[in-house]
């Protein structure tokens, strides 16, 4: 019998790998996906409107943009999770063949947005250090030339995702049904006893990439992440100290010498005080944010790694593994927003203000347009009232 005219069963069409994972990206991901993309839409409205756009808010509104990016390309491999569009031929034309590079942009958001993360600790570690570091205004044409760098070496390191599987695509039921297996270059053997085909160049560039991938992707920027937030808090203690200590010795002094306290002693201190609440601030914030980028982020990355560098096939247990932790990673591109709103009351009335702002103006315009109608009835009205009496008088 022909394999073509073969017409495969409903069970053997759908593309969720399990019913955890058909639960999670059906019932789960369409919500966080609509409120993670609003809710990093609103964050860069807030850092966009930022009378002062430093180094570290920059980095933040990328992240933002990376973090959309990503759960709009998750949206393919949610709808395939569906029956309604798993057993469409349309969509699994047009799914089947471009689901592997789907995964490689999202997974090059990621390492974008990991190092981000690493520019943003990095920032706020130079800032609480240097004061004088954030009044700095940062040179568009480095920033413009680092972001480039950094895109174009997350792709380089990302790109072996496009061919590190070779996809075998097949129409049955007379080409109203179409299959798609899609198998790891770098396996000895393939699955059925089927002789691997890939060129040892490309399988040597694959496992190459994966390993750099891994090491500068993964594990490099973790262990940046972790000591950069303890250097951002130990620094932020260290400074606060400094000043308390400082300005204490010099009141001791003027006490123990008989003189009168100074005004400037207590608006020192007052000073200080108020700065210490904002560094206090900024730092809660982006210990918040690394928090949760870590604690989403670093089991997927450990979990993929496994799974890119072992060349054994896992279990289903492993599986369910790999699904949870990948999902983890779509809860945490949605959580930015609720941290900023969490941590920064700075953040809260900032949107506060720039949503007033653009309602109220858009209210206002709104009420101006009615204003100028009514008063252009007005006149209309009063031009015929004016011309009917000059009609009544003749």
């Amino acid at each position: 019998m022909d394999s073509s005219s073969l017409c495969l069963p409903e069970s053997q069409l759908r593309l969720s790998g399990s019913t955890l994972e058909s639960f999670l990206y059906t019932v789960l991901f369409p919500p966080i996906c609509l409120f993670g993309v609003v809710g990093n839409a609103l964050t860069i409205l807030v850092l966009v409107n930022n009378d002062f756009m430093s180094r570290a808010n920059i980095f933040l509104t990328c992240l933002a943009v990376c973090d959309v990016s990503f759960l709009i390309l998750i949206i393919p491999h949610s709808l395939a999770n569906f029956d309604r569009f798993a057993f469409n031929y349309t969509f699994r034309y047009l799914y089947l063949p471009s689901k592997m590079h789907l995964i490689a942009f999202a997974n090059w958001t990621s390492a974008v947005a990991i190092w981000l993360v690493v520019g943003v600790c990095f920032e706020r570690v130079a800032g609480v250090r240097s004061p004088l570091h954030r009044l700095t205004t940062p040179s568009r044409g480095k920033l413009t030339t680092g972001l480039i760098s950094l895109l174009t070496c997350c792709a380089a390191l990302t790109f072996y995702n496009h061919v590190s599987h070779h996809c075998f695509i097949k129409s049955f039921c007379n080409a109203s049904q179409i299959m798609a297996v899609c198998l790891d270059v770098n396996l000895d053997v393939w699955p059925n006893n089927r002789t691997n085909i890939s060129p040892p160049a490309l399988r040597t560039y694959v496992a190459a990439t994966r390993a750099a991938n891994a090491a500068l992707v993964v594990f490099l920027p973790m262990i940046l992440l972790v000591v950069l937030n303890m250097m951002l808090l130990y620094y932020v203690k260290k400074r606060s100290f400094f000043m308390y200590a400082s300005l204490g010795r010099v009141s001791a002094r003027m006490r123990k010498s008989g003189d009168v306290a100074l005004p400037f002693v207590g608006t020192l201190f007052r000073r200080h005080s108020d700065q210490q609440r904002t560094e206090h601030r900024v730092a809660v914030t982006v210990c918040a944010v690394v928090t949760s980028f870590t604690i989403t982020q670093a089991p997927s990355a450990v979990v993929l790694t496994v799974n890119s560098l072992l060349k054994e096939r896992l279990d289903a247990h492993w599986y369910h593994m790999t699904t949870i932790t990948s999902f983890l990673v779509v809860i945490g591109k949605s959580l930015n927003f609720v941290v900023f709103c969490l941590s920064s009351s700075s953040f809260r009335r900032r949107l506060a203000n720039t949503l007033r702002s653009k309602y109220g103006s858009r209210d206002e315009k709104r009420s101006h347009s009615i204003n100028t109608t009514y008063t252009r009835c007005d006149s209309r009205d009063s031009r015929i009232l004016s011309q009917k009496k000059s009609f009544q008088s003749i």
